[in-house]
Parts: C-alpha cells; structure tokens; sequence
C-alpha cells in the first residue's frame, strides 16, 4: 500500500516502452538501474537511473491518446510527475523525459546520447 491505498501490479512492473528502452541501453553498452526508490521519504521512483553520475530518465507513453487515456496527460498525474522530477532535479539528478514516440522512433540513439551524459558526468580516477 502507498498513502493509504494499493498499488496494482501493472505501477509496479515496466512498460513495453521502457523494456524497450532497456534493451537499447543494453546494446550500447550502458548499465541504468530501472525503477530506482531515489527519495528518502517519497516512494517515487525513477524508471531508469545512474546513481554515481546522478542522470535519470523517464519514459511517458500515450502523449497522442485522443481520450485522454495516457496517464501521464491527465492533470493531476501530471503535476505529481512534475513534482517527482522536480524533487530529483533538487537532489542532483538530470532528468531526460522521454516519450514513447521517442523510444519507438530512436531508442539506440536515444540510448547512446544518455550514455555520453552519464559519461561525462562520472568522474573519472586516475
């Protein structure tokens, strides 16, 4: 239960999308820790993350549903989402937004862009 209320197992298992978009890290080679518990006190979680270069992503299908069935478009799950993202971006996280037209589209290239920040951002040891 979260808040007082249950959570199915479809919000806790991944989409189609972001399996997509793990096989696409997986092929360029870049390790990302899906569904990453990220806040202390908040149950949230990020659907991929690289905690040592602190480089999150997050995968929104149904952003052209025309009734209004994808969940991410709806306005109170939007603001939750804004606020979640938000609260990452103040801990350090840079969070790239992806949407499934995205993902269909270039999930390589999507993959290997990621890769370069998260490369960039890790601090190399000599």
């Amino acid at each position: 239960m979260v808040n007082g209320r249950r959570l199915s197992l479809i919000q806790t298992m991944p989409s189609n999308l972001e399996r997509s978009f793990a096989f696409a890290l997986k092929a360029v080679d870049v390790e990302m820790v899906q569904q990453y518990k990220f806040h202390p006190t908040r149950r949230w979680r990020l659907d991929f993350a690289d905690v040592a270069s602190l480089v999150a992503v997050e995968v929104d299908g149904g952003e052209f549903m025309l009734d209004g069935g994808g969940a991410h478009n709806r306005g109170t799950r939007m603001a939750n989402d804004y606020e979640k993202r938000n609260a990452a971006i103040e801990m350090g996280f840079v969070v790239f937004q992806l949407t499934g037209g995205m993902v269909r589209k270039d999930p390589v290239g999507w993959a290997r862009r990621i890769g370069k920040v998260i490369e960039d951002r890790t601090v190399k040891e000599d």
